[in-house]
């Protein structure tokens, strides 16, 4: 049986994947340690025994002769994560022999989970390339699907999305996570983060022994993966491999010139993507255990009442690629043992792109007056057309005084105090959950979605509750925007 370093260099197997134009392997060299390292295969130059130490602070003596079972890979990008995440993924499933592990009639499974769609069909393609350009594994696929492939040795190979929930049933021989670190910050992503993702895979390799093996730019100093780096890395007792370098190390091909201009344009940003460390600058803006605690469980919408004043906010985009977003509340009298009157949220909906912007707020509109709204208060977006649009509707159109950063920093303490009540609706929660406060220059804290995630629903939520609350000044003193339901009905 081939090892994984045999089966790269063999002309035969994944070597024509791999190679460069002049048929070198050379590139990969770090690479090749990396996996031996990982497997517990032998290494014996001293440059490669160093570089086990600088990647991976342990002592390279004193590595497992067998192993490991859990690896994390944190690497910048263009490194070449996403083709040795492919070529684990083949070797586990059609060379490892580890399909004689299971039982008669039970069905083995190698899971390559990404993040996004986008990731997922990266992986995939690399997966389709190394069997269609290995003579020896050309004629392995029984059968391909939108997923994955099934193999002739009655193995799948599938390629999932933000998502572990396809692998019940199955027994899983090998799992590969490609960017494990940005799990749970897109919508595509079934999971709230990585640790609920690790958690629900174990159980799926424990009868095997197989490896679960995470690939990933470092992100944010959280969840399972900074976990992980925390406790194992420079451990020589640590029962996880953690390999953090930067990409270059992995990658000397990479111009350096490339790097130097990403520091140049965001040194933070930079450092996570191409030097392999954990972003100083980004934390998460509240646990999502404390979001839910906010969340009245099962209220997906209370219907409008004649004896309730309501307010509004909404994120309007121009509809390519950004949804949209309305969210409809008011302000509830307090019930007993609760000092002060909380924001309820009543109503969400969003509205996928592509789509008219127009056509939408004319359905916001037909909310908007199921609730006796006739008035909405949007986002900083300031085509000028959104305010037209709503008034040619009959509802007058006001733009926040605050951005949705600031909106964001007036939501925490309201969240904190349990002064809100949110639906228990999945896509505002996990929005709202990951939400990251970033410092800048000055010490200023901005609060925004992650790279690639979308907030929608959360800044109308954010928008609706601080205008819900807020204390505004009439004759006499100061009402919230509840109390002036009384002066508001008088004129």
């Amino acid at each position: 049986m081939n090892t994984i370093i045999e089966a790269i260099r063999d002309e035969n197997l994944f070597r024509p994947f791999l190679q460069d134009k002049d048929g070198k392997l050379l590139s990969w060299s770090n690479w090749f340690t990396a996996l031996r390292t990982l497997y517990g295969l032998p290494i014996q130059n001293p440059e490669r025994l160093e570089l086990v130490r600088q990647c991976t602070g342990r002592d390279p003596s004193k590595l497992p002769p067998e192993g490991f079972d859990t690896a994390l890979f944190l690497i910048g990008r263009r490194s070449g994560k996403s083709r040795i995440a492919a070529i684990v993924g083949a070797y586990e499933a059609a060379l490892s022999g580890k399909e004689k592990l299971l039982a008669k009639g039970e069905v083995g499974m190698v899971a390559i989970i990404a993040p996004t769609k986008k990731q997922g069909r990266v992986v995939k393609s690399y997966l389709r390339a190394i069997f269609i350009e290995t003579p020896l594994l050309q004629n392995e696929i029984e059968n391909e699907t939108s997923e994955g492939f099934l193999l002739n040795n009655g193995i799948l190979v599938e390629i999932l999305v933000g998502d572990w929930r396809n692998i019940r049933g199955y027994t899983l021989l090998a799992c590969v996570i490609d960017e494990i670190c940005f799990f749970g910050l897109d919508d595509e992503s079934k999971v709230r983060n990585d640790t609920e993702l690790i958690t629900a895979i174990r159980p799926s390799l424990a009868t095997t022994g197989g490896k679960l093996i995470c690939i990933s730019s470092p992100y944010a100093k959280k969840g399972w993966s900074y976990k992980q780096y925390k406790k194992n890395f420079g451990n020589n007792l640590g029962k996880t491999l953690v390999w953090n370098c930067s990409s270059r190390m992995m990658n000397a091909t990479l111009p350096q010139a490339v790097v130097n201009e990403a520091m140049e344009e965001d040194l933070q940003a930079a450092k996570s993507e191409y030097l392999g460390e954990f972003r100083d600058d980004v934390a998460i803006w509240l646990p999502r255990e404390v979001i839910e605690s906010v969340v009245v469980k099962g209220r997906k919408e209370l219907l409008p009442k004649s004896d309730i004043k309501y307010f509004s906010f909404c994120d309007v985009s121009g509809g390519r690629s950004d949804d949209a977003g309305l969210a409809i509340g008011h302000r509830a009298e307090p019930v007993k043992h609760e000092s002060g009157r909380k924001v309820v949220i009543d109503k969400i909906q969003r509205y996928k792109a592509p789509h008219s912007p127009y056509q939408v707020i004319v359905s916001m509109v037909e909310e908007l007056r199921r609730y006796s709204v006739r008035k909405i208060t949007g986002d900083n977006y300031s085509a000028e057309f959104v305010k037209d649009a709503f008034e040619s509707n009959g509802i007058r159109y006001e733009k926040s005084e605050l951005n949705k950063s600031q909106l964001y920093l007036e939501l925490l303490p309201m969240v904190c105090s349990k002064s809100v009540e949110f639906l228990d609706e999945e896509i505002s929660i996990s929005q709202l959950s990951s939400l990251e406060r970033r410092t800048r220059s000055g010490g200023k804290d901005i609060v925004d979605h992650p790279q690639g995630g979308h907030d929608d629903l959360a800044n109308a939520v954010a928008g609706l509750s601080f205008i819900t609350s807020k204390k505004r000044p009439f004759v006499g003193g100061f009402a919230t925007s509840a109390d002036r339901f009384s002066l508001d009905s008088m004129f």
